[in-house]
């Protein structure tokens, strides 16, 4: 990043736009902590609780049922502070309570990004961190997805070449330019 400033508040939506490589991922894992800046500083705020959806995706237990993934064995999840039944959380997720028993090695990639996001939005945050999200969904999962960013009461950062999943689901684009350049509009 060069000569590059911004801040970002609570409950800002913000979607990095550029082509592959030029840095989106990088700014993203900078602001994690997962990389140091060569100058500069990234300084965040206090009491940030992070959810993070990574384009590499590898954390689900592909023996395990989608169930058992999502909840350890349990019959309820918390979400948003509250006791929910698994299945009908799952459903919330496009998940037949069938389809809620099957091994994740037996999901298309669509179904494990929905049980991903399942457990994502689960965990406890304040700030959202969506790195390529869109990739493999279909357009109900999409449009599950539009809504639950719509809704989150938290700060949103998101990279995707969706243009009209960023026009449907953010605030404010940082444009990469390349070689390093920033536009934060």
């Amino acid at each position: 990043m060069k000569d590059f400033s911004a801040q970002v508040q609570r409950g800002d939506k913000i979607a990095l736009i550029g082509p592959n490589g030029c840095g989106k991922t990088t700014l993203l894992k900078l602001m994690l902590g997962q990389l140091q800046a060569d100058s500069g500083r990234v300084h965040c705020g206090t009491k940030l609780e992070v959810a993070y959806f990574d384009q590499h995706r590898a954390e689900l237990d592909p023996d395990r049922t989608v169930m058992d993934n999502l909840a350890e064995g349990k019959q309820e999840v918390m979400v948003n502070g509250k006791p929910r039944h698994v299945l009908g959380y799952l459903q919330d997720f496009l998940f037949h309570p069938k389809r809620a028993m099957t091994p994740v090695r037996a999901l298309s990639g669509g179904e494990r990004n929905r049980l991903l996001l399942a457990r994502l939005f689960l965990k406890p945050s304040n700030l959202l961190i969506l790195d390529e999200p869109t990739n493999d969904l279909d357009v109900e999962t999409l449009e599950l997805l539009e809504e639950l960013i719509d809704g989150y009461q938290g700060t949103v950062m998101l990279v995707s070449h969706d243009r009209q999943f960023v026009d449907n689901t953010v605030t404010e684009c940082w444009i990469f330019e390349g070689e390093g350049e920033l536009d934060n509009t």
